[in-house]
């Protein structure tokens, strides 16, 4: 029942419309449309929509405890039928009826994606208790996902406070519906309305023992390389282009090879790491190379800082490259290794590197 405009529902067992009723409604029509219309009804009072349709009448009629019992007889006929639960859901929001609207709309997003946009703007007029919308979900994973990702949009922030979606996600991991994408969505969503803190307990709540020794020992995540990583933003972005440069994971190292094909400009291997509070940190990498041409080899970057190493080229053994970082407040930075275009007319580089211990931690409060 709709219990906030105090209009009765019939329960829909057993429950029927005189079709005298939907001829009153049509009185109310120009004369020239009853005879169709009437007709129609006759030969399909089995479909809901015709319901629908009756109910939509009714309401515009003034007449909404009618109405109310056109849409139990429409969704009692047609319960899978997801026009039926949109049009009813919209009914219910505009008569602000919030629970009913709330309870039709899950329905419906448990019944296809295909409404999932329609949705969305009724759960926002109508929702309280965001986790009243999980629960009307019945359990279903897709619509569970579904709902916690628009909570995460640009056009929901005005709706779903911080607080709100992470209490979201909370549920969604508890009933069992996370995993490593939407864990990145996630961790995404935090990053782009800063919320740091909250980003680096997340991602480290998450990985959990997989994540070895972070955040403890290294803010970094996977620093030796010794696990295939995982959805981006939540680790390394790790890309080759073909005839250009490759890169690959390989024996707890990353490979980088160029091909002497191009002057190439390489950021390619990446990871977002988050400074949780103010203070200085240590930033260092494994390096190891073989025949790196150019003026322009390998460097340690991180953007946000301006902070850059020096290149290292030619044919190196193991060495440590490493940046010290001093920040005001807690951020996120890019951690990255780059190759910058070179301005010699002998330009295209060739050769292979080697990158692993990747690490960076906290050297104490400023």
């Amino acid at each position: 029942m709709i219990a906030e405009t105090g209009m009765p529902r019939m329960a829909a067992a057993g429950f029927s419309l005189c079709l005298g009723v939907w001829a009153a409604v049509l009185g109310m029509r120009p004369a020239g449309e009853q005879p169709d219309a009437a007709e129609a009804m006759r030969r399909d009072s089995s479909n809901g929509l015709r319901w629908v349709e009756m109910a939509e009448s009714l309401v515009a009629g003034g007449k909404p405890v009618e109405a109310q019992q056109a849409f139990d007889r429409a969704l009692a006929l047609s319960p899978g039928i997801p026009e039926v639960w949109f049009r009813y859901s919209s009914y219910c929001s505009r008569a602000g009826a919030a629970q009913e609207t709330v309870r039709a709309a899950a329905k419906l997003m448990t019944i296809t994606a295909d409404y999932d946009a329609k949705a969305f703007p009724l759960l926002d007029r109508a929702v309280q208790r965001p986790g009243a919308v999980l629960a009307a979900f019945g359990g279903d994973r897709r619509a569970a996902r579904a709902w916690l990702m628009h909570q995460m949009s640009p056009g929901a922030v005005r709706y779903y406070p911080p607080a709100v979606v992470a209490a979201t996600w909370g549920r969604v991991v508890e009933a069992g519906f996370g995993d490593d994408e939407l864990a990145a969505a996630y961790f995404a969503y935090l990053l782009r309305l800063q919320e740091f803190r909250r980003a680096h307990q997340m991602r480290a709540a998450w990985l959990g023992k997989r994540g070895g020794e972070y955040p403890a020992s290294n803010l970094l995540v996977n620093g030796s390389f010794a696990v295939e990583p995982l959805a981006e933003p939540l680790e390394w972005r790790i890309g080759s282009v073909s005839r250009q440069f490759e890169t690959v994971r390989e024996n707890r190292a990353v490979r980088i090879q160029f091909f002497g094909t191009g002057n190439v400009r390489y950021e390619h291997l990446s990871q977002v790491a988050i400074l949780p509070q103010a203070g200085y940190y240590r930033l260092t990498m494994r390096i190891k190379t073989a025949g790196i041409t150019t003026n322009e080899g390998l460097r340690l970057e991180v953007p946000e800082l301006g902070l850059a190493s020096e290149p290292v080229c030619h044919t190196n053994d193991w060495t440590t490259v490493s940046l010290d970082l001093a920040v005001n407040q807690a951020q996120a930075i890019r951690v990255a290794v780059v190759r910058r275009m070179s301005r010699k007319f002998d330009n295209k580089i060739e050769g292979s590197a080697w990158i692993s211990g990747m690490r960076l931690w906290d050297l104490g409060a400023r």
